[in-house]
Parts: structure tokens; sequence; C-alpha cells
């Protein structure tokens, strides 16, 4: 049976099943009615600004956010002594958070903050405009997944920060995800490197993936791509230095299934 099509389908099901979620848990204020200026005292926001404020509050996050993550993983591993090399996460890594962050934060904040301000007739008509378009409280769902998506997508890439593979002139370490502790491989205890082409997928082709595996005393194995994205590739470098300090010779397998 053919079920291509099923993931294609699955997304537009979710969406709408979830806005019409959102419209059973928070439906849409009373008032999608409201004038623009309910009371004339009311002072007025410029045309467009709150727009202008938020698009730069967004830009603010997921610039700002991105290499703020990004300095921090490479500050952090300036507490290893003794480095020939490091490799850390690709930086893409760092920019899901700050850019799913910069599309839900700006509106409800900004909003939150109008509302407590002189212009707090502009947060209700804005906020009344967004629930008349979607059919559900806006503020109340995108305050939700700031409490419940964003803050948990936060602290998960925040404990991935320490991530990093440092070379010394001794040993391999291997830092792990929410880790403060590295994995330590001792060069004096490698015993065979093999350079690997890649992995087969389901039908049966190789996907080229080019790697150099060592295996050390004890039964661990340690692979040059142990800090990556799950596509990127060692460095020559790294592989130079990992040949030179273990001095072994390197064998070849095309998958790591055919390593005996």
């Amino acid at each position: 049976m053919d079920l291509s099509w099923l993931p294609k389908m699955l997304v537009p099901a979710v969406v709408g099943a979830s806005f019409a979620a959102f419209r059973k848990l928070a439906p849409a204020k009373a008032n999608v009615d409201l004038e623009r200026y309910d009371r004339v005292e009311s002072a007025r926001m410029p045309t467009g600004t709150f727009s202008a404020i938020t698009l730069s509050l967004g830009l603010l996050i997921a610039i700002g956010g991105f290499f703020a993550l990004r300095g921090l993983n490479h500050l952090v591993g300036r507490a290893d002594s003794d480095v020939l090399l490091q490799v850390f996460p690709v930086s893409v890594i760092w920019a899901f958070f700050p850019g799913f962050a910069a599309l839900s934060v700006p509106w409800p904040l900004v909003i939150a903050v109008l509302r407590r301000s002189r212009f707090r007739d502009d947060a209700a008509y804005i906020e009344a405009q967004g629930s008349a378009k979607s059919g559900f409280d806006c503020y109340r769902i995108m305050v939700g997944m700031v409490l419940f998506l964003v803050l948990p997508i936060g602290l998960f890439t925040v404990l991935a920060v320490p991530e990093r593979l440092t070379l010394t002139q001794q040993d391999i370490r291997w830092t792990h995800y929410a880790s403060l502790r590295s994995e330590v491989f001792d060069y004096a205890d490698a015993r065979r490197a093999t350079f690997v082409d890649g992995y087969r997928l389901r039908d049966g082709s190789l996907q080229s993936h080019p790697d150099l595996v060592i295996d050390f005393a004890g039964g661990r194995r340690f692979s040059a791509n142990a800090v990556g994205d799950g596509s990127s590739t060692p460095s020559n470098q790294e592989i130079e230095i990992l040949l030179e300090k273990t001095s072994l010779t390197p064998g070849h397998v095309r998958t790591l299934e055919d390593l005996k």
C-alpha cells in the first residue's frame, strides 16, 4: 500500500485540529467589534508603530539569540586546556530556538506592555482584530506557546551549550549534551582505525557520509563526526591529528555493518 501521501496530509490535518482546539479552549473575546479608540482621551500610537516594534524585537531575538548561543558554546570550550583542535556543533543548531522565539514572543510581549501603558486602547484593538481573524483568543494562545513550547525548547537548547569535541596532546575529550564532564579517550588505548564511506538506506543504496571510526580498549568506539548535525564530515585536520596521535594505519569499509 502506497502511503507516500500521508506526510503531506499530516501537516494540514494537525494545523486544522490545533485551530479547532484553540477555538474550543480559548474562544475569541466578545469585543471583536471594538473600535480603534473607545476613549477620546486615550493616547494613540502612530500607524505602523506596533508592527515596527514587533518586527524589530523579533529580529533582535533571532539574530542576538543566535550569536549569543554560539558565542557561549565557544566560550565554554575555552575551559579546556592543552588544545590541539576543537570541534563545535554546526552553527545552524543555534538558530532554531532564537528563530522560533522571534516568531512567538514579540506579539504577546508588546501587547502585555501596551496593556499597562497609556496605549491600552491600541492593545485592546490589536487583540480584538487578531481574535476576529483567527476565531480564538490570540493573546492567551500565544502566551501559552511561550510558556509551554518556547521556554522548554530554550531549556533544551541551553543544555546543548557545553557540547564539543576537544583533541589534546594526550587524549580525546568529548563533552556530551547536557553534561559538564567530558568522556575521555586516551590515544594510547586506541586499537583500530577505520574509514567508513557511509550508511545504507532502506532500499539498499549507499548514502555517502565519510567518517573515521576508532575502536579503543574495553570495546569503546569513537566517531570523528561525534559532534555534528548528522550530515557533516570530519575535517582533514581532525583526521590527521587522530591518526598521528594514535599511530594507527586505518582500514576501510563501506558501512559500519561491514566492520567485523
